[in-house]
């Protein structure tokens, strides 16, 4: 379970392997290319975060920022999209000299093996509700059929990948953080990787402008193991691409 800390460490430079393939406006990382850019589809779920589609009554915060101004909304049914910045999460399976690295994540591969933050593009959302409440004010990924290793669209500039949702972020229970469950904006060493932003666990992230659409619903689960699931989420780009694009008229 993560429990970042957002003050710089200094660390050893982390080896990466080389990025997987990701997916441009105008290049899959599937068999076919999809009917709909990226940029297309990034247009279009930026027109449906209104005021009227939004999920959350309580702003949530942006895990590198700290400012109190993220929202998530519902974009078209079952499918939910928040922008923020990206903190690197490390932890799992691979290891990492991040001093804040743990051994386990929230959710595992198929094997039930804890999954590898090197290897595994994964995405962070909050471990409870922070308010105690149901329906709670801040979105609670329970509330909207969203599981461990729940596919998700994640846009950063001209790049899109496909992540899986792997850890989630200080629950009410935990005392060792100054972090808690209304954060939203934080993601695996590999997913900041495809992204081309800046990996470390210590120095990496970015501050603003990335964008993680959710896709809910059992039928975009994402099976498969540490050495696999990468390569099977950027498999599903060019579909959740389309899927998307429909739904929203484009």
């Amino acid at each position: 379970m993560s429990s970042r800390s957002r003050s710089a460490v200094v660390a050893a430079a982390l080896t990466l392997v080389a990025p997987f393939a990701v997916k441009t406006a105008d290049a899959a990382t599937a068999d076919a290319a999809p009917s709909y850019t990226a940029a297309q589809v990034l247009a279009g779920v930026k027109k449906n975060s209104t005021t009227a589609n939004k999920v959350n009554t309580k702003a949530h915060i942006n895990t590198m920022t700290r400012a109190k101004n993220v929202n998530v909304y519902q974009v078209t049914p079952g499918v939910y999209a928040y922008s923020s910045g990206l903190a690197v999460d490390t932890d799992g399976s691979d290891p990492d000299p991040d001093p804040d690295h743990q051994g386990q994540t929230t959710f595992q591969d198929s094997n039930g093996k804890q999954l590898g933050a090197h290897h595994v593009p994964f995405y962070v959302l909050g471990d409870d509700c922070w308010d105690r409440k149901s329906p709670c004010p801040h979105f609670f990924y329970k509330e909207h059929g969203i599981k461990g290793r729940q596919f998700a669209l994640v846009f950063y500039k001209s790049k899109v990948i496909g992540a899986i949702f792997g850890d989630t972020q200080t629950g009410n229970s935990q005392t060792t953080s100054d972090n808690d469950s209304r954060e939203l904006g934080e993601a695996s060493v590999k997913a900041a990787s495809l992204l081309g932003i800046p990996s470390s666990g210590t120095t990496g992230g970015v501050d603003n402008g990335v964008t993680v659409v959710i896709f809910s619903g059992s039928s975009w689960v994402v099976n498969g193991t540490n050495a696999t699931l990468n390569s099977n989420a950027q498999a599903l780009v060019s579909k959740a691409l389309d899927t998307l694009g429909a739904e929203l008229g484009l």
